[in-house]
C-alpha cells in the first residue's frame, strides 16, 4: 500500500464541491452511452471552472479524494476519472497513465458536510521539455 509521503510533494491544490456527484452504478447501470457523454461532458465542465487558472504543467502527481457522501468508496471512480481526462485534455498534466499518476487514494470522511467531496493533486514534479511527449 502506497501512503503520501510529504517529502516528495513539491506543490498541490484542492478542489471541492457539493451537492452533486456521479457514481459507478450511476455511470453503467443499464445506461446508454449518449448518458455517459453528457454525464461526461458535464463533469468536465465543472471540473474546469473549478481548476485554477494559473498552472505549471504537472508532470507527476498523486489524486486523493475525501468525500462524505451515501456512494461506496469505489463508486467515485467516474469523477476521478473525468477529473484526471479534463486535467489531460486541458494540459494541466503530460499524461494520466501510470508513468505520470503515480497513485490515487480515496477516503470517506464523515467530518466533512453531507454531498461533500475534495479533490487534492499532490504534485511530485513539474513538465519538463525532456518529460513532455512530441506533438507534430
Amino acid at each position: 500500500m502506497r501512503i503520501i509521503n510529504t517529502e516528495e510533494i513539491v506543490s498541490l491544490f484542492v478542489i471541492e464541491w457539493e451537492g452533486i456527484d456521479l457514481s459507478l452504478n450511476k455511470w453503467y447501470a443499464n445506461r446508454h452511452f449518449s448518458f455517459r457523454i453528457k454525464e461526461k461532458e458535464f463533469w468536465s465542465n465543472l471540473f474546469l471552472r473549478l481548476l485554477p487558472k494559473q498552472f505549471k504543467k504537472i508532470d507527476k502527481y498523486i489524486i486523493t479524494l475525501h468525500f462524505n457522501s451515501r456512494l461506496d468508496v469505489s463508486n467515485t471512480i467516474p469523477m476521478i476519472k473525468i477529473f484526471e481526462d479534463t486535467m489531460k485534455k486541458n494540459h494541466y498534466i503530460v499524461d494520466d497513465s501510470k508513468k505520470f499518476c503515480k497513485g490515487i487514494e480515496i477516503y470517506p470522511d464523515e467530518s466533512m458536510g453531507k454531498k461533500n467531496y475534495k479533490l487534492t493533486v499532490h504534485i511530485i514534479s513539474y513538465a519538463t521539455k525532456e518529460t513532455q511527449p512530441y506533438r507534430a
